[in-house]
């Protein structure tokens, strides 16, 4: 079974679920590769977020940048 990531979430679980695979695609197609406020990598991610998966994980837990 392919492996299911991307910047906005990181790894995607239940990709087995049709309806899964589907929101996945649907937001592939609706990224858009920008600079990340945190690391200030270009990733691809929803044109609303700022912050990379990784990023927002770590403010999640505090870190502040």
């Amino acid at each position: 079974m392919p492996e299911y990531y991307d910047d906005n979430f990181g790894h995607w679980d239940g990709m087995e679920d049709e309806d899964m695979r589907d929101f996945y695609m649907q937001c592939q197609r609706e990224n858009v590769s920008k600079k990340c406020q945190g690391c200030g990598r270009t990733v691809r991610i929803r044109p609303d977020y700022a912050y990379c998966n990784s990023c927002a994980d770590a403010r999640e837990r505090g870190m502040d940048f």
